[in-house]
């Protein structure tokens, strides 16, 4: 009698999961899938007065429930790593109420970085689960731009005398310590919303213009740097063709 009840006591546990209505609970080995939603991977933000905060936009979703999330950032350009403790921890929450926690989660995390310097900066997001404290991460590197970028035309000098019958090669300086130059453009006269005459996008700019655009006595030439924020600056120059240089001498 005692051997009978000790197999229906077996052949129960093997039936429990199979009987309808019950609740099975599947075994849950991996951590949350992490998802950056926003911004983009090497995205560039422009950072001022009215905007001064960069918008971090992160989800998390896990069978078992999300449990907690963390962020990290630092300055430069850096790969995932289980040590750190030489980055800024900016963000954490966790979820868990009454023993249960959601299966997904969605975070906008509002980081503040007026004041902060220049360039490229590394963030690590990791969330973990319910079951095994299982966890994922999702790695993201984004620039911010507080200013303007540089430029200047290094050649010709200004006021200088051109010759007509040839095309004049316009050589730029510019620099932007954010997020970098997106390009270097070229206009005659005037910036208009027009095809500007030439465009750069590689160091060292040099901008060609070509003779059949020289008229006049004079040419203005405006160089506009636009950086990858979508700030720009200008510098301008005139020069003055002439025909003297039309002139071959005759043997």
């Amino acid at each position: 009698m005692k051997k009978t009840s000790w197999l229906s006591v077996a052949l129960l546990v093997l039936l429990l999961p199979s009987l309808p209505g019950m609740a099975q609970t599947p075994l849950d080995l991996q951590g949350p899938i992490v998802t950056w939603n926003n911004p983009g991977e090497n995205t560039c933000w422009q950072i001022d007065r009215r905007h001064p905060d960069l918008g971090l936009v992160v989800s998390a979703e896990d069978p078992s429930g999300v449990k907690q999330g963390t962020m990290w950032m630092k300055a430069g350009h850096h790969t995932f790593t289980r040590d750190r403790s030489t980055w800024s921890r900016i963000w954490g929450r966790t979820y868990v109420r009454d023993g249960s926690a959601p299966a997904s989660v969605r975070e906008t995390i509002m980081i503040p970085m007026l004041g902060r310097a220049e360039g490229e900066y590394s963030f690590i997001v990791e969330f973990a689960d319910m079951a095994r404290h299982n966890t994922r991460y999702a790695v993201r590197h984004i620039s911010v731009d507080f200013s303007a970028p540089t430029v200047a035309i290094t050649s010709p000098a200004d006021g200088r005398i051109v010759c007509r019958d040839k095309n004049l090669y316009v050589d730029v300086s510019a620099a932007d310590s954010g997020c970098g130059i997106h390009a270097v453009q070229l206009y005659l006269n005037a910036v208009t919303s027009t095809t500007p005459v030439a465009v750069d996008a590689s160091v060292p700019y040099q901008l060609v213009i070509p003779k059949e655009r020289f008229s006049g006595d004079s040419l203005r030439i405006i160089v506009q740097a636009i950086d990858k924020a979508g700030r720009s600056s200008q510098a301008e120059i005139t020069v003055r063709p002439t025909r003297i240089c039309l002139v071959r001498a005759v043997r």
